[in-house]
């Protein structure tokens, strides 16, 4: 049996059988009124993103978490568990059917800089024949697009470098970063993926570009993306962005009030995560308006009740 039979047989057996998912446990705040019961996805700085039965992933800080749940989170099981998933080998697929094995870690804005010169072809200043054969395979698509020219290959690509006469061209490309099986990271740009994947890996973009100033903000984005990236290889119906947990309880009259899990989308113009507010209500209205008037510029989603 050849080396890439293995290799495609090993990928057909994990993507047939799955990986080893953490058994859904019920997570609690600190002060045990909120409760969801959701499996662990990854385990981040101060941060930890869950997903529920029904597919959706959300952020909560860990210091909002009751004591019993933070210990649980500073085990080696759950470690272990975070670990398996974030190590899972990921597959993406470009609009022309190019399957590329890496896992994503980043957006990332990168200029790509082509040139001939010396009867070679360098990318970045790297010779192109060093680069892996599937970034071999991108580059030329990467100069097509911008050139509007079918560039597919490096005997096209050098076809048409000819005519730029030792001119270097650079490309702006904003995309993610994949870890490719060598450890290697490069950029794929987001026009060359397929809807599918846009639909996973682009909404939370415009997001982390407004937040170039935080670098908080911007790790803290980064992580969701690792997160909902590992978690939609294990699962493809999730396909919501991560939401983040905000906690707006006040005291609960038993009897008159409930407590209630409002989903909040940004709206237009609002550069924010999808949230899950915990508010206090006599009612599913009120508890939505209540936790619209906490975020401006957010609408309305799913709404559920969580205690009576």
């Amino acid at each position: 049996m050849t080396a890439r039979l293995q290799i495609v047989l090993s990928v057909a057996l994990v993507a047939l059988l799955g990986v080893d998912r953490s058994e859904a446990r019920t997570w609690s705040d600190s002060s045990g009124r909120y409760t969801v019961d959701a499996e662990l996805v990854a385990l981040g700085d101060g941060a930890v993103v869950l997903q529920r039965a029904d597919h959706h992933l959300v952020s909560i800080d860990v210091e909002q978490l009751s004591a019993a749940d933070q210990q649980y989170l500073a085990s080696e099981e759950a470690k272990r568990a975070a670990q398996g998933i974030a190590d899972q080998q990921q597959t993406w697929t470009t609009r022309g059917g190019l399957t590329i094995l890496g896992n994503v870690v980043d957006y990332v804005i990168k200029d790509v800089t082509v040139q001939r010169r010396r009867g070679k072809v360098y990318v970045n200043d790297r010779v192109f024949d060093n680069l892996p054969d599937v970034y071999q395979k991108i580059v030329p698509r990467v100069v097509g697009h911008f050139e509007e020219k079918p560039l597919d290959d490096k005997a096209s690509l050098e076809s048409w470098l000819t005519h730029t006469k030792g001119r270097p061209s650079t490309y702006r490309c904003e995309g993610v970063i994949l870890e490719l099986p060598s450890g290697d990271e490069y950029a794929i740009p987001f026009f060359l993926l397929r809807d599918e994947d846009l639909q996973v890996l682009q909404p939370g973009w415009e997001r982390w570009v407004a937040a170039q100033d935080d670098y908080e903000g911007r790790a803290s984005l980064s992580e969701d993306l690792r997160a909902l990236a590992a978690a939609q290889q294990q699962d493809r119906q999730v396909t919501q962005q991560v939401a983040r947990l905000q906690l707006a309880m006040q005291a609960v009259d038993t009897g008159v009030t409930s407590l209630w899990e409002v989903t909040l989308y940004p709206g237009r113009g609002v550069a924010g995560s999808p949230l899950w507010v915990v508010v206090p209500g006599r009612d599913s209205r009120q508890a939505t308006a209540a936790a619209i008037s906490r975020n401006p510029g957010y609408v309305a989603g799913p709404v559920r009740r969580v205690s009576r």
